[in-house]
């Protein structure tokens, strides 16, 4: 193998490791938080890239059986987004949240009513779920957060981040951007040459997703060292909502097929938080902080978790 091939070998391995990369990525991200101030101003260049990558690692013919058959498209957008920070929400009200843990109630509210994460279909791909299904679901949650996202932030916080003007300009200038980028790329050098390319695509997803967790990590240690018995229990309580949400969800869908299933309960499971820090920075109060990089742990590990299960299941066909 020439030098010049190596940097391709190694993304090439690196994505054939997946989950397990993408897992001991956060705890990598945990060991050097001093990294963080060098990569948080790009954490939005980072998602861009994520999503790039996505639209890169779906191939067109795939979209069209989902196209076709949207119905199931507009019932997991509208669980994603509306029933399930409608419940979240009116669960929070009811335990009386605001009052215990008035740091955590705004982020807790706007993490169940944000649009999904864009590395969900990033995931899919690491494990071999249906990717084209999950880039249309997310476009689709994402279509709906300008008014859901408002509208559940008036209704649990009394105020709102965003106007949905501003959100779905944000949104489309994002999927807008990418998808014509990927969309030059592919007729650039054709789809074939990206199929020969999926396990080097999938590598820079682990590297872009490794650079995010690089920046969210910062204040686990301090916060870790400070009070660790504080840190197990909000830990706990955030994994308990992720297993919750996300069995609840692929229970409901099921029908659908349990690949599919499982996208859904990603995308109900696992919301873009990034969007919410990028809004409010130095306004948040510490503990939210730590909130948002011990919410990373479920998202990372879950997919090496899920993958066993995901290999099992019988490959759909168009």
């Amino acid at each position: 193998m020439t030098y010049s091939r190596w940097p391709l070998a190694a993304l090439a391995w690196l994505g054939r490791q997946g989950t397990t990369a993408l897992a001991l990525s956060i705890f990598l991200g945990v060991a050097v938080p001093q990294l963080a101030a060098y990569v948080k101003p790009y954490l939005g260049e980072t998602v861009f890239v994520l999503l790039l990558f996505s639209y890169l690692r779906t191939d067109p013919e795939a979209l069209r059986p989902v196209l076709r058959s949207p119905r199931l498209i507009v019932l997991a957008a509208l669980w994603v987004m509306v029933a399930v920070p409608l419940f979240l929400g009116s669960f929070y009200t009811l335990i009386g949240l605001r009052d215990i843990a008035p740091d955590l109630f705004p982020i807790m509210i706007l993490q169940s009513a944000i649009a999904p994460i864009t590395s969900t279909v990033a995931f899919a791909a690491l494990m071999s779920l249906d990717v084209g299904f999950s880039l249309v679901a997310l476009i689709a949650c994402c279509a709906l957060s300008p008014l859901t996202t408002v509208a559940f932030s008036y209704l649990f916080l009394g105020t709102s981040l965003f106007t949905p003007l501003e959100l779905g300009g944000k949104l489309f200038v994002l999927f807008f951007a990418s998808g014509f980028i990927a969309f030059i790329i592919r007729r650039t050098v054709g789809q074939r040459r990206i199929e020969e390319q999926t396990q080097v695509l999938d590598g820079l997803n682990v590297i872009a997703v490794f650079v995010f967790a690089i920046a969210a990590m910062e204040p686990v240690t301090r916060h870790v060292m400070a009070d660790p018995l504080l840190a197990l229990k909000l830990l706990g309580v955030i994994v308990a909502i992720a297993c919750a949400v996300i069995g609840l969800s692929a229970i409901l869908f099921i029908r659908a097929g349990l690949d599919r299933a499982i996208v859904i309960g990603f995308l109900a499971g696992f919301r873009n938080l990034g969007a919410v820090i990028g809004a409010l920075g130095s306004a948040l109060p510490d503990l939210a902080w730590f909130y948002f990089a011990l919410v990373q742990f479920p998202i990372y590990i879950f997919p090496a978790l899920l993958k066993p299960l995901a290999k099992r299941l019988p490959k759909r066909q168009p």
